[in-house]
């Protein structure tokens, strides 16, 4: 009887012993990974495509009031409050670069800076290179003589020299439209205002607003207003889709809830143009 048992002791032993030997070859159950977020690559860090995140860079020619100007050291103007307005809205702070007027396209072009805006004029040639906002402004050209010039108008600016602001649209509709006159450009309003007030041209064709300011500051006079159907834009560059599209919303928002009337106010008396007003 005692000899069964212990044969039957020894294979339960044995038993046990291959049972053990299978569990410390299997492998011990993997820990689940930790959960990650995923992450797109492509995904740009500001959803804007500015150049700095919470910072839009600003190209401007600053010395054109009253759209922009220095004054007491700080920049000024309706263009500048507009951008302001609407970078502060986008949660972003402006940092403005002050450029020459004919170089400013190229420059936005080349990633200079984010956008542009400057009294500048939408015209498809520019469009080519650059894209524009909404209009934000309506302009027209005015023609600027000295107090006691004999022009009264466009008509007799026949062997006339006639001053422009050198890549503008009052240079080509002056190029275009008075050829029986001498042309010079200048690279600013101001420096042409000046040349006629030194009697070194007869006359100045400007951006309406600017030769009003021009006259209410001097002796020049505007002798005759031109209706050339100009609006103004603000420029970004062509791909930047979703910059341009949280300017025109913006923009919308400024003109719906009367603010762009406020600034329009600051610098510009008369009333708000009709698809300006909220």
């Amino acid at each position: 009887m005692r000899s069964v048992n212990l044969r039957l002791l020894i294979s339960i032993v044995a038993l046990l012993a291959l049972a053990l030997a299978a569990c410390a070859d299997e492998p011990d159950e993997p820990e689940a990974p930790d959960e990650v977020d995923e992450v797109d690559e492509d995904e740009p860090v500001d959803d804007l495509g500015l150049a700095q995140e919470g910072v839009i860079v600003v190209g401007s020619d600053i010395d054109f009031p009253p759209f922009e100007f220095i004054e007491d050291g700080e920049i000024q103007g309706f263009d500048v409050d507009l951008m302001e307005e609407i970078a502060a809205r986008l949660g972003l702070e402006v940092e403005w670069v002050d450029t020459g007027f004919d170089a400013l396209i190229s420059q936005l072009a080349a990633d200079e800076f984010d956008a542009l805006i400057a009294a500048m004029t939408i015209t498809e040639e520019r469009a080519e290179t650059i894209a524009f906002s909404d209009p934000y402004f309506e302009a027209t050209q005015a023609l600027v003589v000295g107090p006691d010039s004999d022009i009264t108008g466009v008509g007799d600016l026949a062997g006339m020299s006639v001053g422009a602001q050198d890549g503008t649209t009052g240079e080509a509709y002056a190029e275009e439209n008075f050829t029986d006159s001498t042309i010079t450009s200048f690279p600013s309003y101001p420096a042409a205002f000046g040349a006629l007030e030194a009697d070194q041209i007869d006359a100045v064709l400007a951006d309406l607003p600017a030769a009003a300011e021009q006259e209410a500051r001097s002796d020049l006079v505007v002798t005759e207003v031109i209706d050339t159907d100009e609006v103004y834009g603000i420029g970004v560059q062509q791909d930047n889709e979703a910059l341009l599209a949280a300017i025109n919303d913006t923009l919308a928002e400024i003109i719906a809830d009367g603010t762009y009337a406020d600034i329009y106010s600051t610098w510009f008396e008369g009333d708000v143009p009709p698809r300006f007003a909220d």
